[in-house]
């Protein structure tokens, strides 16, 4: 009898757990939900913040820092993008060759250009090579997400040409003497209205910045200086020498000894048409524009053919040109506008020889 209930029992005891584990097994959709308690969470990913734009002050440290890094002689000191392209007078180069390996230190002439709209620094300014030897630079930096993902460099630099021995010579042999070669003198400090920022009520949107550029390209080829917008106090200076308004200027043809080819005002040197004559215009942009100080830094590739050997200047006569220019040649030629209330200022810019018909490297 035992046995029996002791059997009864067990059967019970088997059946009822069965009825437990069958639908457990069969039916697992049905089981007992854990609430996600036994789940493995993984952590919410990590998202960078996004950088502050690149205001004026930051545009202004980023070229200071690149100039820090040439003067180190390492291009692992300044932000470049992985990808960044570089150009040093129109030739592509890697970043930490060419003038890196030469550079020593920046003079006092600086002129800072800032655009934060577009993330672009420009610069230009005196430079030192090797400790002694000056030259002049222009430069444009393109910033994005504070790092430099653009450079374009024009370096001019002084030209020694001794007339006995070799030792400080160094012009090259095939380099022309030009009219106004670069004058390090010339590059002291800037003048007062290049740096000071422009009142509102004489700030130029940036589109009529542009367009003033554009007209005075246009006025050089078509030697009319009535389509330039040029104030009356307009003044042009070229590698550090005067280039209007300075009637010491050179005598370029000893059969007209009262043409002096720099004496004029900025419309006069459009309308005489000497230098419209030889040398045309190409391939000229805005590589900053700095609406706050009312400046553009432009730069436009200026081709010499070499075969105008005479200009007919107006009230002058038949000008012969000088033998240097009897050459194929192209100029390349960064300008700093300053521009108020829509009118052209001042003209400060380089000119520096290069392979004739040879591209900006950008354009």
């Amino acid at each position: 009898m035992r046995k029996i209930l002791r059997g009864a029992v067990f059967a019970t005891l088997f059946l009822a757990a069965w009825a437990v584990i069958v639908p457990c097994v069969s039916r697992p959709a049905l089981a007992a939900p854990d609430q996600g308690t036994n789940l493995t969470r993984i952590p919410k990913p990590v998202v960078g913040s996004i950088p502050e734009p690149c205001d004026r002050n930051c545009l202004a440290g980023v070229v200071d820092s690149y100039f820090k890094a040439m003067a180190n002689r390492c291009a692992c000191g300044v932000p470049l993008a992985r990808n960044v392209k570089y150009t040093e007078n129109g030739q592509a180069v890697p970043p930490g060759e060419g003038i890196w390996k030469t550079f020593t230190s920046r003079g006092t002439y600086r002129v800072y250009l800032a655009d934060p709209e577009s993330g672009e620094a420009g610069y230009y300014g005196d430079i030192v090579e090797f400790g002694q030897l000056k030259g002049i630079i222009a430069l444009r930096l393109k910033v994005q997400n504070h790092q430099i993902t653009e450079v374009e460099a024009i370096v001019a630099r002084q030209e020694l040409r001794p007339k006995g021995g070799l030792g400080d010579n160094t012009a090259g042999v095939m380099t022309p003497i030009l009219i106004d070669e670069p004058d390090p003198n010339g590059f002291i400090s800037p003048d007062v209205a290049l740096l000071d920022p422009l009142a509102t009520d004489q700030r130029t949107p940036r589109a009529e910045m542009i367009e003033a550029t554009k007209k005075y390209f246009e006025g050089f080829a078509r030697k009319d200086a009535s389509l330039v917008p040029f104030a009356s106090e307009c003044s042009i200076t070229e590698n550090g020498i005067a280039t209007t308004n300075n009637p010491s200027g050179p005598v370029i043809d000893p059969a007209h000894p009262d043409f002096h080819v720099f004496g004029g005002s900025c419309a006069d040197q459009i309308n005489q048409g000497f230098f419209g004559a030889i040398q045309q215009v190409r391939d000229s942009f805005p590589l900053v524009i700095d609406e706050q100080q009312g400046l553009v830094l432009n730069l436009a590739l200026y081709d010499n053919e070499g075969n105008v050997k005479t200009v007919n200047v107006p009230g002058v006569g038949t000008v012969t040109v000088p033998r240097n220019f009897l050459r194929p040649i192209t100029f390349l030629k960064p300008q700093l506008f300053k521009i108020e209330a829509g009118k052209i200022r001042e003209i400060n810019g380089l000119s520096w020889p290069v392979p004739f018909g040879m591209p900006s490297g950008w354009k």
